[in-house]
């Protein structure tokens, strides 16, 4: 059975003003559900709470950013969770809350206790969807972002694939074409290409998604880079087809 891991970035699955894009999430349920049929395994890597707390609440009172940060997620998470279940219930689907630090990956104790857990719901049928304790991380806890976490649980779940969702076609060359394949080859001179930039509202941008698809596929795990706003591109890309930038195991 194929286990495929599926990471959302916070520019893709929000609006414009920063809410939750229902109508997008709904596709990419509704796409989840069809793999699931094809009894392919999925763990679901998403971002997006802080966002859904800045939509759902003012934080004039508190001056400490750090706080703020830490009260958005704690609210929007459960606004992130809600729509997420809402959606999968609709196709008579579970999907479970894993919230995770980089504590849970340094301690052997907690990363078994985390790894048992995953395969526990995927045996049971249910939607492991996954995002950072942002509500109780400290800064030594972060992650770089949720792409570095979803290199972790692929890791650590050893998955054939990881599917991260962005706002661009994958990575583009210096004539704004996207790279299809990036290999032993040719990534040193894919790597020249990274922009430095970060989205507004995200911590890594496109370099830490290269660092992580770099490192997995050393390691036998296939990566893609795509726009998640295509049209059944998780479909698409189980079906073989040529969609953003893959990194080739």
């Amino acid at each position: 059975m194929k286990r495929v891991v599926i990471k959302i970035g916070t520019k893709t699955l929000s609006k414009e003003n920063g809410t939750l894009n229902t109508e997008f999430l709904h596709s990419i349920v509704k796409q989840i559900v069809q793999l699931r049929k094809k009894e392919i395994q999925i763990i679901l890597v998403t971002s997006g709470a802080v966002g859904a707390g800045k939509s759902l609440i003012s934080l004039q009172d508190i001056k400490s950013t750090t706080v703020q940060k830490q009260v958005f997620a704690a609210i929007g998470q459960v606004k992130l969770m809600t729509t997420y279940s809402g959606l999968f219930e609709k196709y008579d689907y579970h999907c479970a809350q894993v919230l995770a630090t980089k504590e849970d990956f340094r301690d052997e104790e907690h990363f078994l206790n985390m790894q048992n857990c995953f395969e526990g719901l995927l045996l049971d049928n249910v939607i492991p969807i996954v995002n950072e304790n942002d509500a109780v991380a400290t800064t030594e806890l972060l992650f770089t972002d949720n792409d570095e976490l979803a290199g972790l649980i692929a890791k650590q779940l050893k998955a054939d694939k990881l599917i991260i969702l962005t706002s661009t076609e994958g990575i583009l060359n210096d004539a704004n074409e996207t790279v299809l394949e990036v290999n032993h080859s040719n990534i040193e001179a894919v790597a020249d290409y990274i922009n430095p930039d970060k989205s507004k509202d995200g911590r890594g941008g496109m370099i830490s998604k290269f660092n992580v698809a770099k490192d997995l596929s050393e390691k036998g795990i296939s990566v893609h880079i795509v726009n998640g706003r295509r049209k059944d591109v998780l479909l698409e890309i189980i079906k073989g087809a040529k969609v953003g930038t893959q990194f080739i195991p």
